[in-house]
């Protein structure tokens, strides 16, 4: 179960950082464990909010929001599939996409990007392929992810897509099935042409499922999922290693930029954290043809939980330990990297939501949007309960809300 990053025409690189020795060249910027300019705390200025009790717009599951040209919202929810989308007052103006199997039609889709010129992508899971519509709606055709030298045997499930200036980006997992049942699977981070064609493999690890014995473990799902980000310019960041605050930004075309570290020291879990941590793998387990026979979690949180890079360049990171250190009045701290990676400050978001229950989605245009319930939504969704025993209070419907950030 080794991560290793591949880099087209650049073997001894890749062979670097596949036994984990950082580069010496391009240059790796090492930070300390304290930023250049303190910690500020920023107040959200609330712009809109749509869902919840009181609104007629209803949502099953948001898993992805992103921003299109005119500065209108793209609420994707996953468990309708389809996309809301919102303009920049927050009026909704119309629902694009829907259930289905025809065009423009999509099922369950676990993620959303939007291509260089302004076609919405919408990712289905599995099988794997790309849904692609125009802003209005229009169906776009669709693609399907196709592996660098063929794959048959294979099948691809898609987990996360981006847009690049001349291509996309793609996150899934390769699988294949032995005659025993095993599944042999390859996570994969790749970019890939417009059709889906992969054209450079930029990180790959591989997990082995045994059905006869099934053991689902954090450990051994880890991967990029939510520690990759591109930048403005095309620019990938992702941060390979869980337990580890190390982000690699690679070109386009897989070339290393720059490395950037951060001395950090991995939280250890409380009791609460834990089960939360239980109950998303048992989610990710309902995916699975058969139920595991064991879970297994880590002690620590990951270093690294998640990544934006806003249209200036900067790299916004939110660390494992992102409500532990918030100020009080703030629900989580977030670190800001320079375009050249220096480790310039950190920004406590004030207000009072839930990290653990509540997913945050920037976009580049510094704007924050807040999905109020986001955690009990995916797990309902997967037919797993968020509840303690004994606990009959009914699930609240989901809120989103938007923020300008005042730094």
């Amino acid at each position: 179960m080794k991560t290793r990053i591949s880099l087209r025409g650049t073997f001894f690189i890749a062979a670097l950082l596949a036994c984990g020795t950082a580069a010496a060249d391009p240059a790796t910027v090492a930070n300390g464990a304290d930023p250049q300019q303190g910690t500020k705390t920023a107040e959200l200025t609330e712009l809109w909010r749509i869902g919840g009790e009181d609104d007629e717009i209803f949502f099953g599951s948001v898993a992805a929001i992103q921003t299109d040209s005119q500065g209108n919202f793209l609420l994707l929810d996953s468990q309708l599939s389809e996309v809301q989308v919102i303009s920049p007052e927050g009026e909704f103006l119309r629902t694009v996409s829907g259930e289905g199997d025809g065009p423009g039609e999509v099922r369950q889709p676990g993620d959303m990007f939007i291509m260089a010129d302004g076609t919405i992508c919408l990712l289905q899971g599995f099988p794997g392929r790309i849904i692609k519509v125009d802003s209005d709606g229009t169906p776009a055709g669709k693609s399907n992810y196709s592996q660098v030298g063929g794959g048959g045997g294979q099948f691809a499930v898609l987990n996360r897509g981006f847009g690049l200036p001349d291509g996309i980006l793609l996150v899934g997992i390769r699988m294949s099935f032995s005659a025993t049942g095993a599944s042999n699977q390859t996570y994969f981070l790749s970019c890939c042409s417009n059709e889906g064609n992969e054209e450079v493999v930029l990180v790959e690890k591989e997990n082995a499922i045994d059905y006869s014995d099934f053991e689902l473990t954090e450990k051994g799902m880890d991967f990029i999922w939510s520690r990759v980000a591109v930048g403005p310019k095309g620019n990938i960041h992702v941060a390979p290693g869980r337990n580890e605050y190390e982000i690699r930004i690679l070109s386009p075309t897989g070339g290393l930029i720059r490395t950037i570290t951060r001395q950090y020291e991995q939280p250890p879990r409380n009791s609460q954290e834990k089960k939360v941590a239980y109950k998303i793998i048992e989610a990710v387990g309902a995916y699975y043809p058969t139920q595991p026979k064991r879970i297994g979690t880590e002690e620590t949180a990951p270093a690294i939980a998640a990544m934006w890079v806003t249209a200036d360049g900067r790299l916004w990171v939110q660390p494992g330990d992102a409500d532990k250190s918030a100020p009080e009045g703030s629900w989580l701290v977030l670190d800001v990297f320079t375009p050249d990676g220096q480790f310039e400050k950190q920004v406590a978001l004030t207000g009072s939501f839930n990290v653990q229950q509540d997913a945050l989605f920037m976009q580049p245009n510094g704007m924050i949007l807040v999905v109020v319930g986001a955690l009990e939504a995916f797990l309902n969704q997967q037919a797993v309960s968020s509840k303690e025993e004994g606990d009959e209070t009914e699930a609240q419907p989901l809120e989103v809300i938007c923020y300008r950030l005042e730094t």
